[in-house]
């Protein structure tokens, strides 16, 4: 019997090991290659072998194999820069985490596979073009991030159905799974992508400055465009249907869904509704469907009438009987900035960050820096291996991704209203954040509440995450602002 365990566990070890397509010996291959220079666009299309398993084996596989990096990165190994300062580990970060030779564009470390969120809400600054330090990085990035949408596609056009997550299990092939309900925000990825790749879509947050460069990925981006057109008009149909409530106008309130914060359970949430409207822009935009304006502003105009609390000055975090009677607080409201569902420029809208922001400060949540979702853990609203792995991952740990939405935020209100406390409150987090880079060797997805690296007996954060590139934007945006 315990030979036959020891056996068992060492072959799922290394069936582990292997297909981690970030391992030194792993058997995973990329099935689209993109090579770009100034004089041609070579691509490499071998998408057709890619392979989906559905069998609840396979799908059993993935999460153990989830599961089980997790818990490497927690006891065995992790990565960190030995760089001296924070310019020269953010290098470091970008060498490991933007390397078109890999597979995928993840966050690092246990996130080996593809959270397809990510193209859209943790990676949108990445082709800035004002983010520039070599050819070289801004050719990767480039690179990288195409190979990864064509991955995505490439997986969902074999099982068209949406998810949240694509984990490799072969050499081309895949197992879809969900963390931990129906994605929210998987087809936002691949479409804000495909709109950035094509250049119908600016990743300078707020267009706080003109783009140096222009992207080169037009010719592959809209080949893919293309190509997988009927699927995307497939998916978001499905997508539709599954979450959008006809008679409200708004996001159903009777399913859970996973966006951003999928760590908890959230009935309509106002960061899903926002993620629904910018989602049918995108897909109006680039041609998947037909969608006539007026009913975008229809849609926004109900998701800004039922979410925002004007006495409290704050949306509110969902539509739940808890969260009504309890007028709950969630810091992913911030999704407005990225998504231009608020334009920060605009004297009207501006008012909703003013307020929200004035919120942030009333309670503490941006301290000991940017930003926590709440100032409570709320455990009991948490999907059960969270809450007993991780409880405050989804409450008072403080989040680098939202810390730079919060930071940018501060900066372009300053632009904009002339108020130099803006200012002043995003330069206290630019310093300690250049200060936390280097002091834990890289750029921590979340800190606990005391401003450590969050860490628990089966969880420890990342720390070589490439959101740093959230960062380098906040850095470029404050250049651009006068003190």
């Amino acid at each position: 019997m315990i030979e036959a365990i020891i056996t068992f566990l060492l072959s799922t070890f290394s069936a582990t090991y292997l297909t981690n397509p970030f391992s030194r010996l792993t058997i995973v291959r990329l099935p689209y290659r993109i090579k770009l220079n100034r004089l041609a666009h070579e691509t490499i299309d071998q998408s057709h072998r890619i392979k989906v398993h559905g069998f609840i084996l396979w799908r059993v596989f993935a999460y153990y194999q989830c599961g089980l990096y997790i818990l490497a990165t927690r006891y065995l190994s992790q990565a960190y820069s030995d760089a001296a300062t924070y310019s020269e580990i953010i290098n470091d970060i970008h060498r490991l985490r933007f390397n078109p030779e890999k597979l995928l564009l993840i966050s690092g470390d246990h996130f080996n596979g593809l959270f397809v969120r990510n193209l859209g809400v943790f990676y949108y600054p990445l082709l800035d073009g004002n983010l520039y330090t070599t050819e070289k990085d801004w050719r990767n990035r480039q690179e990288v991030y195409l190979q990864t949408v064509a991955y995505a596609l490439g997986s969902f056009a074999k099982r068209p159905r949406l998810t949240t997550t694509i984990v490799s299990t072969g050499r081309y092939s895949t197992t879809n799974i969900n963390f931990y309900s129906y994605p929210s925000d998987s087809l936002y990825g691949m479409l804000y992508s495909l709109a950035v790749l094509v250049g119908r879509a600016d990743a300078g947050a707020g267009s706080y400055k003109k783009s140096k460069r222009k992207v080169d990925t037009a010719k592959g981006a809209n080949e893919l465009l293309k190509e997988y057109k009927p699927l995307l008009v497939s998916l978001y149909n499905q997508y539709k249907q599954k979450v959008f409530d006809l008679r409200s106008d708004l996001v159903r309130s009777d399913i859970h869904l996973s966006g951003a914060k999928d760590i908890t359970k959230r009935q309509s949430a106002f960061y899903d509704n926002v993620i629904f409207w910018k989602t049918t822009q995108l897909a109006a935009d680039l041609g998947i469907i037909e969608q006539e304006k007026s009913e975008l502003a229809k849609m926004k105009q109900k998701i800004l009438s039922t979410f925002w609390l004007e006495d409290e000055g704050y949306f509110l975090e969902d539509l739940s009987d808890e969260c009504r009677l309890n007028k709950l607080y969630s810091s992913d409201w911030l999704i407005v900035f990225s998504t231009g569902f608020l334009d920060l420029s605009d004297s009207t809208e501006q008012q909703y960050y003013v307020r929200s922001l004035e919120y942030i400060q009333k309670t503490g949540i941006a301290r000991p820096f940017a930003l926590k979702y709440q100032n409570d853990t709320r455990a009991h609203r948490q999907f059960l291996p969270v809450r007993l792995a991780v409880a405050s991952y989804g409450g008072d740990s403080v989040w680098s991704f939202w810390g730079m939405e919060f930071i940018k935020t501060n900066i372009l209100l300053a632009k904009f209203t002339g108020d130099k406390k803006y200012l002043d409150e995003a330069d206290f987090h630019i310093q300690k954040y250049k200060e936390n880079i280097v002091r834990f060797k890289g750029f921590p997805e979340v800190y606990d509440s005391d401003g450590n690296m969050l860490q628990t007996p089966l969880y420890k954060s990342i720390r070589m995450t490439g959101w740093v590139i959230g960062f380098e934007q906040a850095l470029k945006m404050r250049q651009s602002v006068p003190s």
